[in-house]
């Protein structure tokens, strides 16, 4: 079969754009084997396995996982990290998800400094988490502005950081904080996708700032706004960042994602954390594809 030279071009058009694929495709699948696959693959075989200490051999056992249960039974460290995992992961989705959308509407709305106000709301998500822990930590000492006005009103300065009673809510209100650039980008996208035909239809039927942002806003944005909340549930134990960088989980502020990291850094243990991370993802699994379904109940996806 004879080729012109018309085939010929395409076909090294066509050579050339697999080539381009293929070249972009392998760091994002190299990545996926190494830190991915090979991690999990190792954590998974770790979640039965254990070390005999006289030998240094390893057998094949379930005691990871009866130690686990056996830790969650008992009022302990694994059981109070937990806790402050469920804890936060409400806290932020009952409150940071509501106040993120209003706080989108209102700058939506082009009020005054509007402008002003979306950059303070994003820049601070350029900042290296380690500065922006760093800021509120020092925001909490007793000789910083902040501290020094709690002192006159209240006397004393609570340790937030070292008090138990403190701690925990002082991380949570951490992150309540600067979550609320990530969700904002989104969700201001969401809304600026939103045709104005529709927003000015409404106006001239008489609707208000209300209707236009619980009839046509909310169920337009909610695509958005549920993959937001399924993200936020299937990241429900790997909020160890801030814990890490603000307390290393003292004062009881650890969570479910520092209590693994510390076991595995501090203490060299390997295996019952590699059970818990497997027993993390038999539940994750399950209720991420249970908070999908409930949430599609709410709304349908609107193609616009």
């Amino acid at each position: 079969m004879n080729t012109t030279p018309a085939n010929k071009k395409i076909l090294s058009r066509n050579a050339k754009k697999n080539i381009f694929l293929a070249a972009m495709l392998i760091v994002p699948v190299v990545h996926f084997i190494i830190f991915w696959g090979y991690v999990n693959f190792s954590s998974i075989l770790m979640a039965f396995q254990g070390v005999n200490p006289a030998e240094g051999k390893i057998y094949w056992t379930l005691n990871n996982f009866k130690t686990v249960f056996t830790m969650f039974g008992k009022f302990g460290q694994l059981k109070t990290a937990l806790g402050n995992t469920l804890l936060t992961w409400a806290f932020l989705t009952v409150f940071l998800m509501p106040w993120s959308f209003l706080l989108t509407y209102f700058l939506y709305k082009k009020i005054r400094l509007s402008g002003l106000w979306r950059t303070a709301l994003f820049v601070p998500t350029l900042l290296p988490a380690i500065a922006m822990t760093s800021i509120f930590t020092y925001i909490l000492y007793a000789d910083a502005p902040v501290g020094k006005l709690i002192g006159l009103v209240f006397k004393t300065v609570p340790a937030f950081l070292v008090d138990e009673k403190y701690a925990k809510w002082s991380v949570i209100i951490y992150m309540f904080l600067t979550n609320f650039g990530g969700s904002f980008i989104l969700i201001s996208g969401a809304m600026a996708r939103v045709p104005r035909e529709i927003i000015e239809s409404a106006y001239i039927d008489g609707a208000g700032m209300r209707v236009e942002l619980t009839r046509i806003l909310l169920p337009l944005c909610w695509p958005t706004l549920s993959t937001l909340l399924i993200l936020n549930t299937a990241g429900i134990f790997m909020a160890t960042g801030p814990v890490l960088l603000l307390t290393w989980g003292e004062a009881k502020t650890s969570t479910i994602s520092f209590w693994i990291f510390n076991q595995v850094f501090k203490f060299q243990q390997y295996y019952m954390p590699a059970a818990l991370g497997l027993l993390c993802t038999v539940i994750l699994f399950p209720a991420v594809l249970l908070v999908r379904w409930g949430l599609g109940k709410v709304w349908a996806d609107v193609e616009f």
